[in-house]
């Protein structure tokens, strides 16, 4: 048996999906072709649970975390959306919008028929680790869900619903109501929370610390770092700036702040963790298929994030394999993609059920731009 295929001395594979609600097709897509190419390579069919140590997600990316955990393939969870997505995002009353646009009950409905209502964050049904990001409202804290059983609050954590979870960690702030959960503490005393998107902190990419759970001792794996050891797969939703035209700022009310703050809090975090993994990280070999687009806007972005792309040279030791897949969602990009028809601003929405097509068409692009197995064999065969 060779090093790869030994567990226990093989190098270790995470994955890392984002937030961004409709938009989980871009990145499902990806896993589509991740999961097909991997079969080539290894000669065998596996679901990407078989295939990955840990895999983390915040928001729709726990979505796709939780189901590829309890094996489903890709294409399933591709069809989720595609299914489902229209009934999710259908507008509560006009009374109730001062609240939230959209009701919990089918998003719940939906995630117990996938993932068993019954289905526990300490169930053996999850084949691989799994890391889901929530934010605690209550507390004011960000929570990492994960069914390490050696983790710090796994005892505390295990008998949680995973479908609960999920539902907690895409409960986006006006879109959908919070997510109450009662856990208990040390001494088995409940605690009653209400938990928000994940998004809504700075882990809507949960790249950087799905690295730290997996390498750093005090959670418990302490897989050893080294670009040969871990490989981090990071699935983005697409990115672009969140822009409010001259003179309309001074006329937007609360509703509209609020929506801009959640969305613009999203793209500084997943820029933010990007360049961080970037600076630990190592590409692949060979020439990248690109986020190209992505660290083109990084550097645009300002002198400091462009300054940090640059500041490690090649022959400093990085800490782990790290492939970003992404896209810039500006109408140049599309265009290069031959998505010329689609319009950058309908698809920066994450609620826009009239452009579910095109969410998918998006993804299946980045797919084939982006998705390059082979360079990472080390890691599977």
């Amino acid at each position: 048996m060779n090093q790869t295929t030994n567990p226990a001395t093989r190098p270790k594979r995470l994955l890392s999906i984002d937030g961004g609600g409709l938009a989980g097709l871009i990145p499902a897509e990806a896993l589509i072709a991740i999961e097909t190419q991997l079969d080539a390579l290894t000669g065998r069919p596996a679901p990407l649970s078989d295939r990955f140590d840990l895999i983390g997600g915040t928001s729709t990316g726990a979505i796709l975390a939780a189901g590829l955990a309890l094996g489903l393939k890709a294409a399933d969870l591709r069809d989720f959306y595609l299914k489902f997505g229209k009934d999710i995002f259908t507008k509560v009353f006009i009374t109730e919008r001062l609240w939230h646009d959209y009701p919990s009950a089918p998003l719940e409905r939906h995630l117990k028929e996938v993932f068993g209502e019954d289905t526990t964050l300490g169930s053996d049904k999850l084949r691989t680790q799994i890391l889901i990001v929530a934010k605690n409202a209550t507390q004011g804290t960000t929570w990492f869900f994960t069914n390490n059983k050696k983790g710090k609050y796994f005892a505390n954590n295990r008998g949680l619903p995973l479908w609960q979870i999920v539902r907690a960690s895409s409960a986006a702030p006006t879109y959908f109501p919070p997510q109450p959960m009662s856990i208990p503490d040390a001494s088995g005393q409940p605690g009653n929370f209400e938990f928000i998107d994940g998004g809504v902190s700075t882990y809507n990419n949960p790249s950087l610390h799905v690295f730290l759970e997996a390498t750093d001792p005090q959670y418990q794996f302490g897989w050893p770092i080294g670009t040969g050891n871990l490989l981090l797969m990071s699935l983005g939703t697409g990115f672009n700036a969140i822009t409010v035209p001259a003179g309309k700022a001074s006329g937007y009310n609360l509703l509209n702040w609020a929506r801009y703050v959640v969305k613009d809090l999203m793209g500084d975090a997943n820029l933010e963790q990007n360049v961080l993994m970037h600076l630990i990280g190592q590409p692949p070999p060979g020439k990248p298929p690109a986020s190209i687009a992505e660290t083109s806007a990084v550097r645009a972005s300002g002198v400091l994030a462009s300054d940090a792309l640059d500041f490690i040279s090649p022959g400093v030791s990085k800490a782990l394999t790290y492939q970003r897949i992404t896209v810039s969602l500006t109408r140049e990009r599309l265009a290069a993609l031959n998505l010329a028809d689609i319009d950058p601003a309908k698809v920066g929405e994450m609620d826009a059920v009239d452009q579910i097509p095109n969410f998918q068409r998006i993804g299946q692009a980045i797919a084939k731009e982006q998705v390059r197995m082979d360079p990472l064999r080390q890691f599977f065969v």
